[in-house]
């Protein structure tokens, strides 16, 4: 059955059906209308605030809440998949089920040869998300690995795929390009639900190297790594670490970017950090604002250089020498 979507709880029911847990909500004001004469950026959140609602007991309330803060020149999201505790967006915090899929089109374009979406979200007159209730529960990590492929199929943001993501809710506004403001509606399109195996079928698996977006995979190197002995510890005193990932090709740890602020809704998914068995360090974030950064620029970013006079007696290479701050510590302690 069609219906417009002018609230936030028809699309809550629509996507989580009979799943039970937490909900998220995720709100913030834009820093320009809080500090005009900063310069801050578009849809550079200030005074972000996340709250956790029990699902389905207090959907209600928690729409409200979404549209109250609207209503406030607030942006409003809300976490596409359930928690099981409150108060963390973490992915090994997140249900181990979902009903449905989704999409951030962000600028792509869902090829209209796909299954049809059972529900659209429009997040400004140009920008779309996308929903596909499905006929039964599936894994979390199965469902996150077809949004990454539906991304990549439409060239959306494969940043959003994961289970930790946020989008806008109905019901709300877009203060983005303020002082034009962009309502959010949507519909459920009556199609559907889909059988995951057939959304398995239809969606491509792997598409030409041509058509897959640059960010969409590692800019990590694979070559044999023989490079200066330096550890990924010497790093994490200046980045916040989420969650630890399995890779059988050495460490790889789940981050909030450097660069989260020029993220769609501040979301913090979809940045890693890790380290080869051969020692090789590498930066990905799969955020189209983060395209082609690579370690060089992560390593820039968290430690910005600086130069250290070395006076050690009977030294006699170069007197300056670039450092970051962790390093400049242990020389110091050295040249003691």
């Amino acid at each position: 059955m069609y219906l417009q979507l002018a609230r936030p709880e028809p699309l809550f029911g629509h996507i989580f059906g009979d799943l039970e847990g937490f909900l998220v909500t995720f709100t913030g004001q834009q820093a320009r209308l809080r500090r005009p004469d900063s310069g801050a950026r578009p849809n550079e959140l200030d005074d972000i605030r996340q709250r956790s609602w029990s699902y389905p007991q207090k959907a209600e309330k928690a729409a409200e809440y979404l549209v109250s803060q609207a209503q406030k020149e607030r942006d409003a999201y809300f976490g596409v998949h359930l928690f099981r505790e409150p108060s963390s967006r973490r992915s090994n915090n997140a249900l181990p089920t979902v009903g449905a899929l989704w999409l951030d089109e962000d600028g792509g374009n869902y090829p209209k040869i796909g299954p049809e979406p059972t529900a659209v979200v429009y997040s400004s007159v140009n920008r779309r998300h996308l929903y596909w209730k499905l006929t039964h529960p599936v894994s979390v990590e199965w469902a996150t690995a077809m949004n990454r492929r539906l991304a990549v199929w439409a060239g959306g943001d494969t940043g959003k795929a994961g289970a930790a993501s946020v989008l806008r809710a109905p019901g709300t506004a877009n203060y983005k390009r303020h002082p034009k403001v962009d309502l959010v509606v949507g519909e459920i399109t009556g199609s559907g639900p889909w059988d995951p195996e057939v959304m398995d079928q239809a969606v491509p698996k792997a598409m030409p190297s041509e058509a897959v977006p640059e960010n969409a995979f590692s800019t990590a190197r694979t070559e044999p790594y023989d490079g200066p002995g330096l550890g990924l510890e010497e790093f994490l005193d200046h980045v916040e670490v989420l969650d630890e990932v399995a890779d059988s090709l050495g460490t790889k740890l789940a981050i909030v970017c450097p660069w989260i602020h020029d993220h769609t809704g501040g979301d913090r998914t979809g940045t890693y950090i890790g380290q080869r068995t051969d020692g090789g360090l590498w930066f990905c974030c799969n955020h189209a604002h983060c395209a082609g950064r690579g370690w060089g620029e992560f390593k820039k970013k968290i430690l910005p250089g600086f130069r250290l006079k070395i006076t050690r007696p009977g030294y006699t290479g170069n007197m300056e020498v670039r450092h970051g701050k962790r390093q400049e510590r242990r020389l110091r302690a050295r040249n003691r």
